[in-house]
């Protein structure tokens, strides 16, 4: 059994590139969670991190 390890969570620059393009694309949190197979709670914070704001619906 493999123990949850806190560095498998680290978020490349990579990473944020497309976290980014996917908002700018019109995606929502939890698509971009599910294509990056992180829970919407991570990519929010990152978002808060990064300093992109959700869009408004």
């Amino acid at each position: 059994m493999k123990i949850h390890d806190p560095a498998d969570n680290v978020w490349t620059a990579q990473q944020d590139e497309e976290l980014k393009l996917q908002l700018a694309n019109g995606r929502s949190i939890n698509e971009v969670a599910l294509r990056m197979k992180r829970s919407p709670l991570a990519v929010r914070t990152r978002m808060n991190k990064l300093g992109i704001r959700a869009a408004e619906s």
